[in-house]
C-alpha cells in the first residue's frame, strides 16, 4: 500500500481548518497501514501552525488560488495541481472522519489492480451506502457491485477515481450549475460568493442524478462500481474499505456525535479552531 500513483486529496477552507488535525490525526490512527501520499488543497496561507501540522502528519501542502477556492472550482484545480505521476485519486471532505480500525487494505489493492487492468471502470466507491441497487457483481467471488443508471456518485465521499476521468467529470459539473446558476439570475445580477457555493453545495449535482447522467454522456463506455453492502443494518456501513461516519459538520456547524469522538479521540477542538482562526 505504498504505492505513489494514488493520493487522498483532501479539500478544506479557512472555516475548516479546525477539523484538520483530528482529521489527520484519525487517518493516520486508523489508516496507517496505508502509504498512499496525502494532499491538502487551500487556499488558506502556509503558516507555521499549519506547516508543523503537515509534517506532524506527513500532509503534503497543496496550495490554492484565492479565485480558485470555491466548492467546486477547488476540487478542480486541486486535480490540476497534483504531479503528474498520480494516476487515481480518492478525494475527501475534512468533516469524514474514520473512526475506528478496519481499513481494508486487501479490498484497497483489489481496487487499484482492478484498474490496473480494466480500463472500463471509472471509479470504486469505497463505503456502500447507498448501494449498488440491483445488486449485479462486477465479477463472481468479487465484492465489488456495479452502479446502475438510477444509482448516485459519490465524487467526495471515499471513492477511488482515475484522475483524468474525475478532472474532465468535475469541470464538466461546474459548467452545467453554472450555466444553471445563470438562468436563475437577472441580466443585472452578479452571483454573491456565499450564495454561490451555497447553491453548489445544496444542489449537490455531481452526487445526484445530475451527476451520474452527465458523467454517462461523457464516458458512456465506462463502469462504476461500490463495495458490497455485508448486511442490512445500520452499522454494516463500517464493514467497508473505509470505515468512515460521513457529514460531520451539517450547515456549518459539527454534529454533537462528532464533536463527542473528536474529544474521546484526543483531539482539542477548542485549541483547533483557535490555531486557525482568520478574523
Amino acid at each position: 500500500m505504498d504505492r505513489k500513483d494514488v493520493a487522498i486529496v483532501i479539500n478544506t477552507c479557512p472555516k475548516y481548518m479546525y477539523l484538520l488535525e483530528s482529521h489527520f490525526g484519525l487517518l493516520r490512527r486508523y489508516g496507517e497501514a496505508c502509504k498512499w501520499p496525502v494532499y491538502l488543497a487551500t487556499e488558506y496561507p502556509f503558516t507555521e501552525k499549519l506547516q508543523l501540522l503537515c509534517m506532524k502528519y506527513n500532509i503534503i501542502y497543496l496550495p490554492l488560488e484565492v479565485k480558485d477556492a470555491d466548492f467546486l472550482e477547488s476540487r478542480l484545480a486541486a486535480m490540476h495541481a497534483l504531479p503528474p505521476e498520480i494516476k487515481y485519486v480518492l478525494p475527501l471532505q475534512e468533516d469524514f472522519l474514520i473512526e475506528r480500525p478496519g481499513l481494508g487494505i486487501k479490498d484497497l489493492e483489489s481496487a487499484l489492480t482492478i484498474f490496473d487492468s480494466d480500463k472500463h471502470v471509472a471509479s470504486l466507491r469505497l463505503m456502500p451506502c447507498p448501494g449498488s441497487s440491483e445488486k449485479v457483481y462486477y465479477e463472481k467471488q468479487s465484492q465489488w457491485q456495479i452502479l446502475q443508471s438510477n444509482d448516485l456518485l459519490f465524487s467526495y465521499q471515499a471513492t477511488l477515481w482515475r484522475r483524468p476521468v474525475y478532472t474532465t467529470y468535475i469541470n464538466s459539473i461546474l459548467s452545467h450549475v453554472k450555466t444553471y446558476f445563470s438562468e436563475l439570475l437577472k441580466n443585472d445580477e452578479k452571483p454573491n460568493k456565499d450564495i454561490w457555493n451555497s447553491y453548489a453545495i445544496t444542489t449537490n449535482p455531481a452526487e445526484t442524478y445530475i451527476g451520474m447522467s452527465l458523467i454517462q454522456t461523457l464516458y458512456p463506455s465506462m463502469i462504476h462500481l461500490c463495495y458490497a453492502r455485508k448486511g442490512a443494518w445500520a452499522n454494516a456501513v463500517y464493514m467497508c474499505p473505509w470505515p468512515y461516519r460521513p457529514t460531520a459538520v451539517v450547515r456549518g456547524v459539527l454534529e454533537p456525535w462528532a464533536q463527542e469522538l473528536i474529544r474521546r479521540e484526543g483531539f482539542n477542538l477548542q485549541m483547533n479552531a483557535y490555531a486557525y482562526k482568520t478574523s
